[in-house]
């Protein structure tokens, strides 16, 4: 079960899509290949703290949160922190996000860069492969009946996908990939509930551990929400994550690169 909130937007993503496939007219039918690494690569190859930067004009828990986005520069200062990636949200209803935005920071970085957005059809797949993505955001808890099949697809497109999971329950979901042959190498935990749509955590505490016992050390687990401060990066550390996917706490600050360096403990 997901909250009413998350019911909404998943249907106002499948009600839309018929933008996205129109959208996706302006390209042509080759499918690309990133011209960067992807972020399980950057990850382990990041020497420090592993943060991924989020462009996130809004959301439905905090309205606006910054309207206006220079995206340009806002990528060059967050490239300019030492930041090991990029998450640029695509969904335009309830997080105020673009495929423009996604465009331009692509075009503008040489750092990894995520599609995040609520991924319902195939061709969001296709169109993040020809804006240059190297990674997919794939939301178990709202697509987790095909979750084998996004999967397939984000390896077509040459898109690493990102698994988000929420509880405990959603690694059989994980484990299930395993079994028929795939080999994820990035899992997302995010700290947001998604009944409540509370944040807490404890629940990155909970079930790092768990998957970093059950997959080992190859897969790269990212502790997604809430995260605030460099205290709250030291004890997600302990408990085994290996980057920190921060988006509002970095978008509400008036200094964009201090803000960063703050949560990485370097000032």
């Amino acid at each position: 079960m997901v909250a009413d909130k998350i019911r909404e937007i998943v249907y106002r993503r499948k009600e839309s899509i018929s933008i996205d496939k129109e959208y996706s007219n302006n390209f042509n039918q080759e499918i690309r290949n990133p011209n960067k690494i992807p972020l399980s690569e950057a990850i382990k190859k990041k020497k420090g703290i592993s943060i991924i930067s989020e462009i996130k004009p809004a959301s439905p828990t905090l309205g606006d949160i910054k309207k206006n986005i220079n995206v340009k520069e806002t990528v060059k200062l967050m490239e300019n922190s030492d930041v090991v990636g990029l998450s640029i949200l695509t969904e335009p209803y309830f997080f105020s996000g673009s495929y423009e935005n996604l465009k331009i920071a692509v075009q503008n970085t040489n750092i990894p860069c995520l599609m995040k957005d609520f991924v319902v059809d195939p061709v969001q797949f296709y169109i993040a492969n020809q804006l240059g993505a190297t990674n997919i955001l794939l939301i178990n808890a709202i697509e987790n009946q095909i979750l084998a099949e996004y999967y397939e697809l984000a390896i077509k497109y040459n898109l690493e996908p990102l698994i988000e999971i929420h509880d405990r329950k959603e690694i059989e979901d994980l484990k299930y990939l395993f079994n028929i042959g795939f080999s994820p190498k990035l899992i997302g935990v995010n700290n947001r509930n998604l009944n409540t749509l509370e944040i807490n955590l404890n629940t990155s505490k909970e079930i790092i551990p768990i998957l970093r016992n059950e997959f080992g050390e190859n897969i790269q687990i990212i502790s997604e929400s809430g995260i605030n401060s460099h205290n709250d990066i030291n004890h997600l550390l302990s408990y085994g994550a290996n980057a920190f996917l921060i988006g509002s706490s970095i978008m509400q600050s008036t200094d964009i690169i201090k803000k960063i360096l703050q949560l990485k403990g370097e000032i």
